[in-house]
């Protein structure tokens, strides 16, 4: 997906640069009700076991870009920073039949890992997991769900972040941002308040 995170220099100029659409209107019922219906998905954490900052990602397997954030943004774990990987099937083939063995392994987290970790190295172009062949109906539904989902915060493609501050006003930035910004990114991103999941979603 082509990046919608424009260079910035200073901290005012990121903080205008992230609010697109939901940030704009504020926490209206619908950023609020997205949000909700966000943190309730099924997604995979990575990264700090007890957050300072949280981020959802919308992902998929297969995509170059998701693969190149989940790499920069790795040395941030040691901030406090846990990731929230949402999967989606949407760049090829064997998009979907790698999601459903990520969610069917006895360790999604350690699969979503060996994936990225393998990277190239696999049967098909992209994620390294062996994907699954015939994905089951319950994998398929989590898949359209999160794609649903994507598609509910404004994006048309992977990687999606999806971040809230500690006033829980809602941030998203579609694309791959610039390694320099990432710093600033993480920094916004608040850990929810108690009460949300911490560790792997439904």
């Amino acid at each position: 997906m082509r990046n919608q995170f424009k260079p910035i220099v200073a901290w005012a100029a990121v903080l205008l640069s992230l609010a697109l659409p939901l940030a704009a209107r504020g926490q209206t019922a619908t950023a609020r009700a997205q949000m909700r219906a966000l943190r309730q998905s099924h997604w995979i954490a990575e990264g700090s076991a007890h957050p300072r900052h949280v981020i959802y990602v919308f992902m998929d397997a297969n995509c170059p870009y998701c693969h190149a954030l989940w790499l920069a943004l790795k040395p941030y774990y040691r901030s406090g920073l846990q990731v929230r990987e949402v999967l989606v099937g949407v760049i090829s083939a064997s998009s979907p039949g790698k999601a459903a063995a990520i969610f069917d392994a006895a360790d999604p987290a350690a699969a979503l890992r060996m994936n990225e970790a393998r990277w190239g190295h696999g049967v098909n172009p992209g994620g390294g997991i062996a994907p699954i062949s015939h994905p089951s109906a319950k994998d398929m539904r989590e898949l359209a769900h999160n794609e649903a989902l994507m598609q509910a915060f404004g994006f048309e493609g992977t990687p999606g972040l999806v971040l809230a501050n500690a006033r829980g006003k809602v941030y998203t930035i579609g694309g791959l941002p610039p390694k320099g910004d990432l710093g600033v990114i993480v920094g916004t991103a608040s850990a929810p308040r108690r009460g949300a999941h911490s560790t792997e979603g439904h």
